[in-house]
């Protein structure tokens, strides 16, 4: 038993200068790599700087490599317009307000067996390096002093399309100094190559381009405005007036597009004088038979003798001017024309009389309301002096005036002719008017009214009236 007691104590004597040992080196060990990294200015392990892993690099090393160079495009080319160029070279960037390696050190080394075990990662500032690259950029390279602007699409009348053209927007020369910093940073991070001004898109666009919305609008107002027509239809005539015509008078602001059309101007040039008497030419009538619409609604043919519908050219010319821009542009279809008489058409008359001849009445018409009704006498039928049909203008009016003839001379105090000596008169002679006298006992072709009539049409009428007299079935 005291044998073995001693052997034991004389281990344990043994064990104790080992692990004393292998404590103390252990800990000169972690001591030592604890100072090797403090003074060496080395990174523990597991440590990254700007995406790249630094452990146990030294901290000026590091400065070169990782910090002055961790952008991944640092050299490249610059292309604008115009083929103008501008090189970046690592030594283009100002990296002095940058955070600098030694600033990531660990200020105490001692813990750095916990970096074994986890590791850190670090991301610097670069101080604004990219951005006073772009300012420095922006001073030195010529394409941002000798600029011109970026021109606006507009709108321009052409002669040999007789219409108009789009002008497209032209780029210019100017460049936006945000987007161009903010695309030189995404260069410099994420690109790779030449950077090119054009392709990103930092060139200050015109305002107005080919796909504005107000030039696409004013386009189309302009196009339906050439493309409009005034059609003047009358019996199986008709003319059309087409508004491309005005083209030249068109005029389109660049910034508004406002258009307006210069009317003063095409008039000034007879553009509508000249249509106006193309249209008298065609309207103008002589001899033409119209349709009549009588006082009781039918519809007669009359034949115009002396009184010829006219066409007042000067005013239909101002009617067609005073059609703006807006009107035209708008319409759906065809825009009906306003004709301005100075003699109307048959079918147009507002003020005229009108005798029935079948029915022998006479009404007076003016603009358009009934002002008389009378019973008439007309020419004598069995003495074949059967007042003529046809629409006359009036001749003139006389007081007391004597009508002689081979066998009569009769004394009136209304008379109105109309068609060479056949005219409207008073008849105090007669009695009895309208009915069937006309046939065996009527004029000489005049037509007889009682005086009171007569004194009313005398008072009313002038050449602009209308004489319409026709024959349908009683």
């Amino acid at each position: 038993m005291p044998t073995t007691a001693k052997t034991t104590a004389k281990k344990s004597n043994k064990v104790l200068p080992v692990a004393l040992g292998v404590l103390g080196a252990a800990l000169a060990l972690y001591l030592g790599f604890a100072a090797w990294l403090r003074v060496d200015g080395r990174f523990p392990f597991h440590t990254v700087l700007n995406g790249r892993d630094v452990s146990l690099r030294r901290a000026l090393d590091v400065q070169q490599t990782v910090m002055d160079g961790f952008y991944p495009n640092m050299a490249f080319t610059i292309e604008g317009r115009d083929a103008q160029t501008y090189q970046v070279a690592p030594s283009s960037f100002d990296f002095s307000d940058a955070e600098r390696a030694v600033d990531f050190l660990p200020r105490s080394t001692l813990a750095w067996p916990a970096s074994l075990f986890g590791g850190t990662a670090y991301t610097t500032a670069d101080g604004g390096a990219i951005g006073k690259l772009a300012r420095r950029i922006e001073s030195e390279f010529p394409a941002f002093r000798d600029t011109r602007a970026a021109q606006n699409a507009y709108l321009r009348y052409d002669a040999e399309r007789g219409g108009f053209a789009v002008v497209p927007d032209a780029g210019g020369t100017e460049i936006d100094a945000a987007k161009f910093e903010t695309a030189l940073e995404n260069h410099i991070r994420y690109g790779s190559g030449t950077f090119d001004l054009d392709a990103a898109g930092v060139y200050r666009a015109a305002d107005i381009t080919v796909y504005s919305p107000e030039l696409v609008e004013a386009y189309d107002r302009l196009n339906r405005f050439l493309d409009a027509t005034v059609v003047y239809s009358e019996g199986e005539v008709t003319k059309t007036f087409e508004a491309r015509m005005l083209a030249p008078y068109l005029t389109v602001s660049r910034d508004t597009f406002a258009i307006r059309c210069d009317t003063a101007s095409a008039a000034a040039d007879g553009v509508f004088d000249a249509f106006a008497a193309e249209l008298a030419e065609a309207f103008d009538s002589s001899g033409i038979a119209r349709d009549f619409i009588t006082h009781d609604g039918e519809t007669v043919t009359v034949t115009e003798k002396t009184w010829r519908a006219r066409l007042d050219r000067a005013a239909t010319a101002a009617a067609l001017a005073a059609l703006t821009f807006d009107e035209l542009a708008a319409a759906d279809g065809p825009v009906s024309g306003e004709f301005v008489w100075e003699k109307a058409p048959l079918d147009r008359l507002r003020s005229y009389v009108e005798i029935d001849l079948a029915n022998q009445m006479l009404y007076l018409y003016t603009d358009g309301e009934l002002m008389l009704e009378t019973p008439i006498v007309s020419g004598n039928m069995a003495a074949r002096h059967g007042t003529p049909a046809g629409a006359f203008s009036l001749i003139g009016k006389y007081r007391n005036v004597t009508l002689r003839g081979p066998d009569y001379a009769s004394f009136v105090r209304y008379w109105m002719p109309f068609n060479n000596k056949i005219g409207m008169h008073d008849a105090s002679w007669r009695s009895r008017f309208g009915g069937t006298i006309y046939r065996t006992n009527g004029s000489h072709g005049c037509v007889n009214m009682p005086r009171a009539a007569a004194e009313q049409l005398y008072e009313t009428i002038d050449d602009t009236y209308a004489v319409v007299c026709y024959w349908r079935e009683a």
